[in-house]
């Protein structure tokens, strides 16, 4: 098994899939890429926020901080003091499991 060329959908750009690629996509029965490393990384990070800040205030101390959630969010966000603290149960994001199902269906 030789090296492939292909062209990405996305740029156009030629793109190099190796032998161990290759060999890699074979072995899990998937097809290969047709869009390039650059242009996957792209689509991934898309969705994340690291430029749009919003000052809220923790949801334990009512501290004021800088986050990436807006607080229209429905999440609740803690500062780092009270995330690294004890003050919160991790168990309040607990979901009961059941071992007599798969645990997908859990």
């Amino acid at each position: 098994m030789n090296s492939v060329t292909k062209k990405c959908k996305k740029c156009k750009q030629d793109f190099i899939l190796d032998e161990d690629e290759l060999g890699f996509y074979e072995k899990m029965k998937v097809p290969a890429p047709k869009i390039c490393p650059d242009c996957c990384f792209k689509m991934r990070a898309i969705f994340r926020n690291e430029r749009t800040l919003y000052k809220r205030t923790c949801d334990l101390c009512n501290r004021s901080i800088i986050t990436i959630y807006n607080p229209k969010s429905p999440y609740t966000v803690y500062c780092n003091d009270c995330f690294i603290s004890d003050k919160w149960s991790p168990y309040s994001y607990a979901i009961d499991y059941d071992s007599q199902k798969p645990f997908l269906n859990n």
